[in-house]
């Protein structure tokens, strides 16, 4: 672990090991398409994408914010197009939330509105970033 040095701190970033989810990309995508429609997951952006991915106990993050804060600190954010399977971290609604992209700038997941639906990610914001589906301390 090297640390680096920004401003007067000394910040250190450690290297996460990458684990493979439960669920893979495809699997997980289908889990969430086949809960389209439903209001159940209303809020609970980072609970629905943690459990597609196949992780049945808490991600260890409060909430989106919280996530994208840590993904952020260890460089796991990337600009531009998601690839299918990409968790899509947007702000939407005074809050940030998390939506999973299916491909051709669409993302499926709980949306403002309340219920699960596949979206086009510009129509629900124009301030987003990507990851991969990386849940660190899930299980």
């Amino acid at each position: 672990m090297e640390p680096m040095a920004w401003g007067e701190a000394a910040v250190e970033r450690r290297i996460v090991p990458r684990v493979a989810n439960p669920r893979d990309t495809e699997s997980a995508l289908n889990w969430q398409l086949e809960r389209v429609g439903s209001t159940a997951w209303q809020d609970w952006t980072l609970k629905f994408q943690r459990m597609a991915f196949g992780y049945a106990h808490d991600s260890g993050w409060q909430d989106s914010a919280d996530a994208v804060r840590w993904l952020d600190h260890h460089a796991l954010l990337h600009e531009g197009t998601a690839p299918r399977g990409a968790l899509v971290w947007y702000q939407a609604v005074d809050r940030i939330r998390v939506a999973c992209a299916v491909g051709s700038g669409q993302v499926v997941g709980p949306l403002p509105a309340g219920s699960v639906e596949v979206a086009t990610l510009t129509d629900l914001s124009t301030d987003w970033v990507w990851s991969d589906p990386h849940f660190p301390f899930a299980h």
